[in-house]
């Protein structure tokens, strides 16, 4: 008992206060609180009299209380964070001891979240080991997003630059090329078989549940791409009531602020509509959706007056976004054996768009591209998943999941392919699930992946052809001790084949504990090892993309890393407020990073455009040791501040430290003798913080609700980013394209603020006003590329229901 004593950490605690009574003796109020889920004593619980709430108790370690009460009728209530507060009436008429035991039950709350991402299995979100945020679609829909991207840049510790995404600081800009963050879609990989990147638009977006988000390498359960975390988003299956529900939205963008630095005559606008019905057909269970995107746009093409090769000319008309995507769920629950299920899920997209890397300059032109760095863009991307899932009266469940995911990107100028792709990925995984009745909670599986690719320049007409193999086996054990501390073990081994070559394995570990301090804290820990096998456009892929050549290197090697974390997270309540404190510490470090690196480079074959070996452009290399340290602070709530107002929030500070551990390793020289190095390469190497970082991200998402209307907003604040490719500074370059003096200009934070208006029009009916970039700010997060104006858009959603 001294020990847990010494643990038990009281939050909202209740002083008896020295209150006037009566000359005459007391009743006395006892018994237990306990949780209703699991039969577990309530600590720190609150019990007061509702007519004097200063007086009041708490419950000890095993969840008793006793009150000393006045004769007369009493109005005795019990909360507690994360739970429903109980209330019972009582009526003492002489100095005796009433019994009365309360059982909470949960409220729906942060910490009864059940997530999947962090065991691939249920758990509830305060009981995993390392820092997972989780986004509802509540937050997708007040933010009128059309892709997954503005919801995600709200989340702590998390930055998408320039579609690639960023966690803790873990990555760069590789010209989104080799995310270190795995992307998911139920648990299996969305990323493109050839260059590992993902299309945010393909998420279906109309059918999601829930969006889980791992900070931390997570390579045990979800292997190569994870080195710094991962994103699953999960969709919908039917519930037992039929839902249809339809939106659209339409807005325009505003005249930048810059002078002369709008290009496009009249109006910019844009507009989508979505749609999802899903429901129950008998055993059958239903879902279908589909998005319709167009998007005028706001980069234009190259200025015609400095266009000198009119082959490659894009037009002012042809530069907008025009995306179709539909998806299905379908799962069969044959009546004949209810602890089967099976079905297939898909998703498919068409769309129209341009990829556009560097501006024209930093003056009015800077909403235009530079010359030759435009092209168009078609796409075909779609995935078929067949499943089964059986669960066996022994509590042994097993599920096979398989995934056909297939991409075909053709780039061109003016209605011309000039290079194109394609590439597809047949996934499968065996998993086996299952609670010991020593409480073991385990989880195993093996994986396969066969990945082929068509990509870069023809040789006679012909793509060249590659072939990547992916093995895996992983198991992992989470077990609950002493009812408060949450263990978890973990063990993968990963073994790739590229080409019917050298064959790699990697073993990677995990660990992890969580301890229950009191009913709303949580002391955590963890461990994780992470690896990234390069992708195939990373190691053979020579191409031009945007007027830019790059080259292939067989020689590139894996990047590992390791993660570890210390983490508090703390419930309160104010009032009729409950929010969430979480505090963590963090420690990664990466070997062999790879990074695009620019130089005078060999290849194997002579581009078209430019003379034989050897030629500028850029390459993947290898660069070394890095570290990253920082810590994180965020702070989600919601409650009432009246009876109908109700306010969300969610509020977020991260710090990062990334540092190459050696600068002036020489890891490279380019065929003009030119040593490689991190030195070298950079324009600031004060601290040796690395490029394209920023090293203080502060977030705030605020809405209030009043009866049928909302308002909200948000803030976001991105530090200067230090240090970038010194290439960009080079006269040459820098004459061009005005960085530096665009930087030297702009060489404070960012802030960025978003506003949104709406209502519940009718029942089914919400309307919704939404400004991005409320202040029209120009700014620029990735060098050379600058981010939208601000925009008005006006949304409709519409629920039909049953």
């Amino acid at each position: 008992m001294g020990l847990k004593k010494i643990l038990f950490l009281p939050f909202l605690f209740f002083i008896f206060s020295s209150v006037s009574y009566q000359a005459q003796s007391l009743a006395s109020l006892k018994g237990t609180v306990t949780d209703a889920s699991n039969k577990e004593a309530v600590i720190g619980a609150t019990v007061f009299d509702l007519k004097d709430k200063s007086h009041g108790t708490a419950t000890d370690l095993d969840g008793n209380y006793q009150l000393r009460l006045s004769h007369g009728v009493h109005t005795i209530i019990c909360t507690s964070i994360g739970m429903q507060a109980d209330t019972f009436a009582v009526f003492f008429d002489s100095s005796k001891v009433s019994v009365h035991n309360f059982l909470l039950q949960s409220s729906a709350t942060q910490l009864q979240t059940m997530v999947i991402s962090a065991g691939k299995y249920e758990q509830k979100l305060d009981e995993i080991t390392v820092s997972m945020e989780v986004i509802k679609p509540k937050l997708i829909e007040n933010k009128n997003s059309t892709n997954i991207k503005g919801v995600l840049n709200q989340v702590p510790g998390l930055n998408i630059l320039d579609g690639e995404p960023q966690i803790r600081g873990g990555s760069g800009f590789n010209f989104g090329v080799g995310s270190r963050v795995a992307i998911l879609i139920d648990g299996l990989p969305a990323l493109g078989g050839d260059g590992g990147r993902l299309e945010w638009n393909f998420i279906p977006l109309e059918n999601v549940e829930q969006v889980e988000v791992i900070k931390g390498a997570s390579s045990v359960t979800y292997g190569s791409s994870a080195l710094s975390g991962s994103i699953n988003v999960r969709t919908a299956y039917a519930k037992d009531e039929a839902i249809t529900k339809f939106s659209v939205s339409t807005g325009e963008y505003d005249i930048p602020s810059g002078e002369n630095t709008k290009w496009w005559p009249g109006i910019a606008n844009f507009s989508s509509t979505s749609f999802m019905h899903s429901e129950k057909i008998g055993q059958l269970d239903l879902v279908i959706g589909g998005m319709g995107i167009y998007d005028h746009g706001y980069i234009g093409p190259q200025p015609p007056p400095k266009t000198t090769r009119t082959d490659t000319l894009v037009n002012d008309n042809q530069v907008g976004e025009q995306t179709g995507r539909v998806n299905l769920n379908l799962r069969y629950r044959p009546l004949s054996n209810p602890n089967l299920n099976y079905g297939i899920n898909g998703n498919f997209m068409y769309t129209s768009n341009n990829v556009s890397l560097v501006w024209d300059s930093s003056g009015s032109n800077i909403y235009r591209s530079f010359p030759n760095t435009m092209t168009l863009q078609k796409q075909q991307i779609f995935y078929v998943d067949p499943f089964v899932n059986y669960y066996s009266k022994t509590g042994w469940n097993q599920s096979f999941r398989t995934r056909y995911f297939y991409s075909q990107n053709d780039y061109g100028y003016n209605g011309n392919t000039t290079t194109f792709n394609h590439s597809y990925v047949i996934y499968s995984e065996y998993q086996l699930t299952k609670t010991l009745d020593n409480g073991i909670n385990l989880t195993g599986g093996i994986s396969m992946s066969q990945t082929y690719a068509w990509s870069g320049i023809p040789v006679s007409g012909i793509l060249p052809k590659n072939h990547l193999q992916n093995y895996a086996g992983y198991v992992q054990a989470d077990k609950k001790l002493w009812k408060k501390l949450n263990t978890s073990l973990g063990f993968r081994e990963e073994t790739f084949i590229m080409n019917d070559q050298k064959i790699v394995t990697k073993p990677i570990f995990r660990t992890g504990l969580n301890y229950q301090l009191a009913q709303a804290s949580f002391l955590r820990a963890s461990f994780g090892q992470g690896y990234r096998y390069p992708s195939i456009t990373e190691k053979y892929i020579e191409t031009n993309i945007g007027g830019f050549p790059v080259f292939a290197n067989p020689n590139l090697n894996p990047e590992s890393s390791w993660n570890a974390e210390i983490g508090m997270k703390q419930g309160f309540k104010i009032n009729n407020f409950t929010g969430f404190l979480d505090v963590a510490a963090f420690w990664q470090e990466y070997q062999n990073t790879i990074e695009i690196t620019y130089g005078c480079w060999g290849h194997n074959q002579p581009f078209p455009w430019v003379p034989p070996n050897p030629v500028n452009g850029f390459e993947y290399l290898n660069t070394g040791a890095t570290e990253v340290r920082g810590i994180e602070v965020s702070l989600p709530g919601e409650g009432k501040i009246s009876r109908n107002l109700t306010i969300d929030v969610l509020a977020d500070y991260t710090y990062t430290l990334p540092q190459a551990m050696n600068p002036n390793y020489v890891y490279a020289k380019d065929s003009a003798g030119n040593k490689m190095s991190y030195a070298s390469n950079s324009t600031n190497t004060a601290n040796n913080i690395l490029k394209y970082r920023f090293q203080h991200i502060a977030k705030i998402d605020l809405q209030l609700t009043y009866k049928k209307y909302f308002i909200g907003g948000d803030w976001r604040y991105y530090s200067y980013m230090q240090n970038i490719d010194a290439l960009f500074y080079s006269p040459t370059v820098n004459d061009i394209f005005g960085i530096q003096q665009y930087r030297e200009a702009h060489n404070s934070g960012i802030n960025v603020f978003d506003a949104r208006i709406g209502m519940d029009v009718t029942k089914r009916c919400k309307a919704a006003f939404v400004v991005n970039n409320l202040t029209n700010l120009e700014y620029s997060l990735r060098p050379l590329k600058i981010e939208p104006p601000r925009t008005f858009a006006i949304r409709l959603t519409f629920n039909l229901g049953a």
